[in-house]
């Protein structure tokens, strides 16, 4: 798929303007997602598949059918839209698609008004566990089912969860050429064991210990493949309540971060605000900060930030009076990353590294 559209763009112009630097108030069509995971197969989220007898001895429960490639377009428009971006419908492109096929990226782009086109591709979507016991760890394939086993004598069991999700990604503007490419992966983790001897014994889930008796229900990630069946892709649930739907939502969130590098939001809140920390390679990489703008503030990912060292107040000497503020000193230019709260974001440093300090105000570029 990719091989034909840079064949495509081999045919263009050969002089192109370049587009080197983020554009704001456009419009953006998110064509479409390949699947190439191999992961929908007859055995669902289920260990392994038989093939065409699975019918026979398959998982031997319904189950929702996962459309990754549809999924992973709509879990991207969703968050663009939300990130303030200007989307054209899925349905319109849908139909433009039908009538003019996949290769032509610069037709489709104006036929649809779109000054950026976005496609993708899925290359892993899987659930690993594996088991771990004093005899040694063993493995099982995609998905598996959720629970353990242990002897009287007690000792160590239980399982270890792996989702990862890996997803290609092109950006083209409305001439049919590449602004941008890359690959994007998550993965997400989980223990889930038993250790301990008669009285002393204690569940951990997600690494915390659990009494079973005062707990019905872990808050841990569903890795379950029965109740991943029963689940529809791209639900709340699914996004926020799965190892697999972490996994997707980092990946999705990594696209559009990646997508922000080459086209703002139509829009930019006036607030100001402060980093509260910089990062020092323990919590936050060394060219990130948090600040105290989020959510409720308007942020979303991609917008831009100035980082001033705020003016000192100027007083008369001998009075002791106010005279003015001196002026604020940009020392950096921040771009938000990831919203974490109402009240609270991650941005990383793009102008400034080792100026940008803690306290330092923030203005809307």
């Amino acid at each position: 798929m990719f091989l034909r559209i840079a064949f495509v763009v081999f045919l263009l112009p050969f002089f192109i303007q370049p587009f080197s630097h983020a554009q704001s108030g456009q419009r953006i069509a998110v064509l479409y997602f390949t699947d190439h995971s191999g992961f929908d197969s007859g055995s669902g989220c289920g260990w392994f598949s038989l093939g065409p007898l699975n019918s026979l001895f398959g998982t031997g429960h319904s189950r929702e059918k996962w459309d990754l490639s549809s999924g992973f377009r709509d879990l991207l428009n969703e968050s663009l839209k939300s990130s303030g971006y200007d989307l054209i419908e899925p349905s319109y492109v849908d139909q433009v698609i039908k009538e003019s096929g996949k290769n032509n990226i610069s037709e489709l782009a104006n036929k649809l008004g779109a000054d950026i086109v976005i496609i993708g591709d899925i290359t892993k979507f899987e659930q690993h566990r594996t088991r771990v016991s004093s005899q040694g760890p063993t493995r099982a394939g995609t998905g598996g089912e959720y629970g353990m086993n242990m002897n009287f004598m007690g000792g160590l069991a239980g399982y270890y969860y792996t989702s990862t999700v890996k997803a290609k990604f092109a950006i083209y503007d409305n001439s049919g050429s590449e602004i941008d490419s890359g690959e994007v992966v998550s993965k997400k983790d989980l223990q889930d064991f038993y250790i301990g001897i008669g009285p002393l014994s204690k569940n951990y889930k997600g690494g915390e210990a659990v009494n079973p008796k005062e707990q019905k229900e872990s808050q841990a990630p569903i890795v379950d493949y029965k109740k991943l069946d029963a689940m529809k892709f791209g639900t709340d649930e699914f996004k926020n309540r799965t190892l697999f739907g972490l996994a997707t939502m980092d990946v999705i969130n990594q696209m559009v971060t990646n997508i922000s590098n080459f086209v703002e939001p139509i829009y930019q809140p006036n607030v100001l605000g402060k980093i509260i920390y910089v990062g020092d390679g323990k919590y936050l990489k060394e060219n990130e900060v948090y600040i105290d703008l989020g959510a409720s503030d308007g942020l979303v990912i991609g917008h831009k930030f100035g980082v001033y060292l705020e003016g000192i107040v100027l007083t008369d000497p001998d009075t002791g009076k106010e005279l003015g503020k001196s002026p604020d000193k940009k020392v950096g230019v921040i771009k938000v990353t990831k919203i974490e709260a109402d009240h609270l974001s991650i941005a990383e440093i793009i102008e400034g590294l080792g100026q940008v300090s803690k306290g330092n105000l923030i203005k809307a570029e």
